[in-house]
């Protein structure tokens, strides 16, 4: 009796590790494919955001402070015109505050000599304008490789006279909108043309201009590659009377900061030579064509 119940007993020990066994196989088996699902996702495809300041404002000096927050350090690209700024006007920046600006790490490009309309121009004008502003930025020590056409105005002979006076990349304010395009691609189309959001104004919510940023992102996503533009022109405090075209200390470091936030989703904040490259040219004389890129755009 002893002996047939340890048989059974046995019996019973056998079948259940066989089940055993057979259950940690079935496990096994499932493992590979549950382990591919849980991969971790490919890299977000980077975001580019350009910061703009144009006109060369007195007030946009104090930008300064904002980009560099330790926590964050960032740079910008100011366009100035720099008729005003060597005649001593109040209202722009001097020649110190220009060079400070760029020996900070930021870049200074033209936005022409008298902030004219440059698309109706004859070409002897427009070059004189654009190849003379860029003239004085080097003469101030400076390296200007952008240009930006003012009251995003320009055609293609604009454009021959950006790429005339050595510039390597134009752009024009505007072109980018909440309902699409959403963002320039990387390289873009036209170096001469590329697109903005439209300027800034007082009454552009921070939560406007976040959504901007997520529209490229998701147009990065979607097509591989995505360079968003904000075009600035007064920093001034919610009292202070700057002209519709302003936006407060308070909302332009929230939004560097939301920007910073978003580093995970490939966002990255470049300059607008830290994204097109090239090398910066020397002067050209617009009158007699010396020094001028004279080979096709």
């Amino acid at each position: 009796m002893r002996h047939t119940a340890w048989r059974k007993l046995r019996g019973c020990l056998v079948r259940s590790r066989l089940a055993f066994s057979l259950a940690v196989l079935a496990v096994m088996a499932v493992l590979p494919a549950w382990a591919a699902s849980a991969a971790p996702a490919a890299a977000a495809v980077p975001t580019v955001v350009t910061i703009e300041w144009h006109d060369g404002n007195a007030d946009q000096i104090n930008v300064l402070p904002i980009l560099d927050d330790p926590a964050r350090p960032m740079h910008a690209t100011f366009l100035v015109n720099t008729g005003p700024i060597l005649a001593g006007d109040p209202a722009k920046l001097t020649v110190a505050q220009v060079q400070a600006i760029f020996t900070d790490g930021n870049e200074i490009g033209g936005h022409t000599l008298g902030h004219v309309n440059v698309q109706p121009l004859p070409a002897a004008d427009a070059r004189h304008q654009i190849c003379t502003d860029r003239n004085n930025l080097l003469e101030m020590g400076v390296l200007p490789a952008t240009f930006a056409y003012p009251f995003a105005s320009f055609d293609s002979g604009s454009e021959d006279a950006a790429h005339y006076c050595n510039y390597n990349d134009a752009s024009a304010t505007a072109g980018l909108t909440l309902n699409g395009p959403a963002a320039n691609t990387i390289p873009p189309a036209d170096p001469y043309a590329i697109r903005t959001i439209p300027a800034v104004k007082k009454s552009t919510k921070l939560t406007t201009l976040q959504q901007y940023v997520f529209n490229a992102e998701a147009s990065a996503q979607a097509q591989g590659s995505a360079w968003i533009i904000f075009v600035f022109h007064h920093l001034c405090d919610e009292h202070t009377q700057c002209g519709p075209y302003v936006i407060s200390p308070a909302k332009f470091g929230a939004f560097l900061d939301f920007l910073h936030s978003q580093a995970a989703n490939g966002v990255v904040v470049k300059t607008m030579a830290g994204v097109t490259g090239g090398t910066v040219k020397g002067k050209c004389d617009p009158a007699s064509g010396t020094g001028c890129d004279t080979t096709p755009r």
